[in-house]
């Protein structure tokens, strides 16, 4: 059985990093430019004190979880992608590692056997 090489392990990686930037791109562009229109649109009332004092705790995490909160109970962001974005972040650094491996491993290989 043949083993991937770097070159393929770093396909992966930018392929997952894309991915992740999909995932990343629909959870900032899930409410539209209007939070208010876009939870009324979804049949939800929009809370501004939730909002607010949801705003003030979240400012130093802002990577993960991805909200976009229009009460307690309705996130206008889709659920798979918080979930999405952990894989996809561990693929990317799996695969870059990998992709280091493979071509160290076959440097080392060739020296080897000159």
């Amino acid at each position: 059985m043949r083993r991937l090489g770097p070159v393929a392990w770093l396909s992966l990686a930018v392929i997952s990093a894309l991915l992740l930037g999909a995932a990343r791109f629909v959870a900032v562009f899930a409410s539209g430019l209007d939070i208010a229109e876009a939870c009324e649109a979804a049949g939800q009332p929009f809370d501004v004190a939730y909002r607010d004092a949801l705003m003030r705790q979240s400012e130093e995490r802002w990577w993960l979880p991805m909200h976009t909160m229009c009460n307690a109970h309705y996130d206008l962001v889709p659920a798979w992608v918080n979930p999405a974005s952990v894989v996809l972040s561990l693929l990317v650094m799996v695969c870059m590692g990998a992709a280091v491996w493979s071509a160290v491993s076959r440097l080392k290989a060739r020296r080897g056997t000159s």
